[in-house]
């Protein structure tokens, strides 16, 4: 960075500290609209559709209660398969490519985790509720509809 860009640096940032104490406190409205842009964020990524779900396709009265969780969500070219055990959450990207995947709340992020070359990842939770995954790879982000641990 040469002094010149500094010094402009230096002057943008004056301008947006001006700005933001001309602005005064956020009122509501501010607010729902820096939330509705922020929410904006995601709007390029591919929702995968749950096509799988064991406690649904399965009888409560077959279901042994040692065997695994076992969803599927289906995406235009990527799915993403996993089971819930009482360690956690495994899962596998189909067809296997590497990259990050993190577990969502309605809150905001529960944990990240690793895409390993083979497509495979794990979460060691113990979360209950409402969540949804978001996989970043080469090919782009991809996010699972939103499911019940």
């Amino acid at each position: 960075m040469t002094p010149q860009n500094s010094d402009e640096d230096d002057l943008l940032l004056a301008q947006l500290r001006t700005a933001v104490r001309q602005a005064g406190t956020p009122t509501p409205t501010m607010v729902a609209a820096g939330q509705a842009a922020f929410s904006w964020r995601t709007v390029d990524a591919e929702l995968a559709a749950l096509s799988h779900d064991s406690l649904a396709d399965e009888s409560a009265l077959v279901r042994s209660s040692a065997a695994p969780r076992s969803l599927v969500f289906e995406g235009r070219e990527l799915s993403v398969e996993l089971d819930e055990t009482d360690d956690g959450l495994v899962g596998q990207l189909v067809p296997p490519t590497s990259g990050e995947a993190a577990l969502l709340g309605p809150d905001g992020e529960l944990g990240q985790a690793e895409i390993d070359e083979l497509g495979c990842f794990c979460f060691e939770t113990s979360s209950v509720g409402l969540v949804r995954l978001r996989c970043r790879t080469s090919s782009g982000v991809l996010m699972t509809d939103w499911f019940r641990l």
